[in-house]
């Protein structure tokens, strides 16, 4: 009885989380520390009731958030061991502990309480959807107030959003979602309208967002979703990829000169929108993908340095300073960590590559595992029963940050870890639910 009050009391703060998620904003407690307010502190909270129930069922035979720990364990793990690692110790004690809570309540939590209640992620999604709905608006506002100067969009989204990209993330995962849910069967016509147009306004503030990373993976989300109606398995991607890959090492030269000549700028807002995309391709004079290269370079020469350990967690914006290749350095580059230009935010603008440099080889491959346990759910597990498509939509939601964490890393942020965490616990939760019903069916 004490378990099922704190599991329903755990439903209503984590309801009241994610509706606050868009309104989270820095708040500096004392000194230099910042928290996320009042996100951060309802985490917290939600945290401990994560650790009472999972003491409470340890025990329970076949309890399968449990058994899913095993895959994040060694991310887990890597956040613990290479902090012990860290030139910086006390910063990466905390970046640790702030991912740690994050999977912990976004990951595990979830499972849990999606088990015992499916429509639960349907209803997150669409609180946090009126939040960021709200936000756009806030955003109007700002750029009405600046007499609509595009050149002010990077900005206009603070103090919730303190870098336009992060909002076309989050804007790009809703779209996704919304649109490949309106195919759900068994929803009423008004629930397919609503989803259409929940959708397609994601998708009209992914170019309000004029983030060209968040608009490309729109159209890889697309392409995921005609691989499952084209019925692949991980073998079929594997042999895609791998002749992608060959692909473009034999047209090298060809590409690096299609490259080189794409003079497209990215901070020209009064462009058309076409030259605004083709500009992702520009890296020859574009400033923002020069400073992207530039930190993706040093990421890998720290990699290079420390291949096993890496810097420690959170330690990339503090020791890449001196790894810079200089021949890229622009007015964004940074040269002291405490006096930052403005306008050259982020860490190592890859989720891939911070990994990597801040936790080694190690910490990839723990990245790696889950992710490929999340793909081999989708592609393979899913096939007993192809009716049942809440699988398909949540890798297909899933594959657009999958696209974004190439160019961007946002993980560490609690607006982007509930959409990532929480879809791949739902995504995990209806591949249990159906392997459970088929159980039953065999059994009938």
């Amino acid at each position: 009885m004490q378990s099922s009050l704190l599991i329903r009391f755990g439903v209503i703060l984590l309801k009241v989380t994610v509706l606050c998620l868009p309104f989270s904003f820095e708040w500096r407690v004392f000194g230099d520390t910042r928290i996320h307010f009042p996100t951060e502190i309802l985490i917290g909270l939600l945290a401990i009731i994560f650790v009472i129930d999972f003491f409470r069922n340890f025990s329970v035979k076949n309890t399968y958030p449990l058994r899913e720990f095993i895959w994040v364990l060694p991310i887990l793990a890597s956040y613990v061991v290479f902090a012990f690692f860290s030139g910086m110790p006390v910063v990466s004690a905390k970046f640790s502990f702030v991912n740690i809570v994050y999977i912990l309540v976004f990951f595990i939590l979830l499972l849990r309480l999606f088990r015992g209640n499916p429509e639960l992620l349907t209803q997150l999604m669409l609180l946090y959807s009126l939040g960021i709905i709200a936000v756009a608006g806030w955003g109007l506002f700002q750029l009405w107030q600046y007499e609509w100067n595009l050149v002010v969009i990077p900005g206009i989204f603070r103090p919730f959003y303190k870098d336009h990209t992060i909002l076309g993330a989050s804007a790009a995962f809703l779209a996704v979602f919304w649109l490949s849910y309106s195919f759900l069967k068994g929803r009423k016509a008004n629930t397919r309208i609503f989803s259409i147009v929940l959708g397609s306004f994601f998708v009209l503030l992914v170019l309000f967002s004029s983030s060209r990373a968040a608009f490309i993976s729109l159209f890889i989300s697309l392409f995921t979703g005609v691989l499952f109606l084209l019925r692949f398995r991980v073998r079929h991607i594997l042999v895609m990829a791998l002749t992608f890959l060959l692909t473009g090492l034999i047209f090298f030269e060809y590409i690096e000169d299609k490259l080189f000549s794409n003079l497209s700028e990215s901070r020209n807002h009064y462009a058309d929108y076409a030259e605004h995309i083709r500009s992702a391709g520009n890296v020859s004079t574009d400033v923002s993908n020069l400073e992207r290269m530039n930190r993706w370079i040093s990421a890998w020469r720290m990699f290079k340095n420390r291949p096993l350990t890496g810097y420690g967690p959170g330690t990339f914006q503090f020791a890449y300073i001196p790894f810079q290749e200089e021949t890229l350095m622009t007015h964004l580059s940074v040269k002291d960590p405490y006096d930052i230009p403005e306008g050259s935010g982020g860490t190592a603008h890859s989720e891939y590559m911070l990994v990597l440099s801040e936790m080694g080889i190690f910490g990839l491959i723990a990245m790696l595992l889950f992710l490929g346990r999340i793909l081999f759910l989708a592609f393979e597990k899913r096939h007993w029963d192809p009716g049942k498509p809440e699988i398909i939509i949540a890798f297909t939601a899933l594959s657009s940050y999958l696209f974004h964490a190439l160019f961007n890393n946002f993980l560490t942020t609690e607006k982007v870890a509930f959409l990532f965490w929480g879809m791949a616990a739902w995504l995990v939760a209806n591949y249990y639910r159906d392997n459970e019903e088929k159980e039953l069916l065999q059994a009938s």
